[in-house]
């Protein structure tokens, strides 16, 4: 197996790579600063700047874990609608990914069906 090379460079933000990741202007300032310049001006500059890369990057890791939770969230609820629509157990557990065991934890619950006009 190859080695991976060690490198002193940040892995790439999603907010390079994803221009729809919004980035607060004062972090994306200080980011953007070049590494010449870093050792030139002090390591005060760097730390400013490793900062500023951990704040952006823990937002992105908030926003990931939303978007993990809401996935989750919609999983849930498409598995009761199954279940109270009739749909056997198993293929449910079988499209949600999941074992039978773990299904009746959503045995109790029931969707709401609207009424026709």
């Amino acid at each position: 197996m190859d080695q991976i090379p060690r490198t002193s460079v940040l892995p790439p933000s999603i907010a390079t790579v994803d221009s729809t990741v919004y980035v607060e202007p004062e972090a994306a300032a200080v980011l953007s600063i070049r590494t010449a310049d870093d050792q030139a001006a002090g390591s005060a500059v760097l730390q400013e700047r490793l900062l500023a890369g951990i704040v952006a990057r823990s937002g992105e890791l908030e926003a990931a874990e939303w978007a993990v939770d809401q996935a989750q969230a919609a999983l849930d609820e498409q598995i009761v609608s199954a279940l109270s629509a009739g749909v056997p157990p198993e293929q449910v557990a079988e499209a949600a990914g999941l074992g039978v065991a773990e299904l009746p934890e959503f045995a109790g619950v029931q969707v709401p069906v609207a009424m026709e006009s």
